[in-house]
């Protein structure tokens, strides 16, 4: 989020997967709470998916609709990302000249999508090792309260997001 609204973007789409996840209710918090960082709470505009391609495009053809339309669009997973670049190309609009998008996770396809789609690449080998020794802690009696652990993540940039273009 603070990349697009650092490319001038103001109007942005959040497409979440669904809110009984904690995952979706932590990242769309993150999102409302950099909106507000930026002043730009009453531009932000949530479409709920369920992380399939699917949903991505029906998320991207809602965004793309509503009036104003948003200048950006940012997607808890990397299908979701990959279904508005669908909806967009199917609306002729070029990504990232009309349209910037970014992702989630870094799958291994985000590389090869057209344009190839930026996205947040997470530590996935050490999620899974912590997840591992966590339940292993937990079987053996050592945790009773599991702890939410935050690990870093950091976006890499390919070609799907660019400035935002004054009309």
């Amino acid at each position: 989020m603070a990349h697009l609204y650092s490319l001038g973007h103001r109007r942005i789409g959040v497409v979440t997967g669904p809110l009984v996840s904690p995952l979706s209710r932590d990242r769309l918090h993150g999102a409302t709470l950099q909106a507000r960082r930026a002043g730009a709470g009453r531009g932000l505009v949530v479409v709920q998916g369920d992380f399939s391609i699917e949903s991505g495009v029906a998320a991207g053809e809602r965004l793309f609709k509503s009036r104003p339309a948003a200048t950006a669009v940012f997607c808890f997973n990397d299908e979701m990302a990959i279904g508005v670049l669908n909806a967009a190309r199917q609306r002729g609009l070029v990504v990232p000249r009309d349209v910037s998008v970014i992702g989630f996770d870094d799958i291994r396809f985000a590389q090869y999508t057209e344009p190839p789609l930026t996205t947040v690449a997470q530590p996935m080998r050490e999620i899974g090792e912590r997840l591992v020794r966590m339940i292993l802690d937990i079987l053996e009696g050592g945790v009773t309260n599991p702890a939410s652990i935050t690990l870093p993540h950091r976006l890499v940039l390919r070609a799907t997001t660019a400035r935002r273009r004054t009309r």
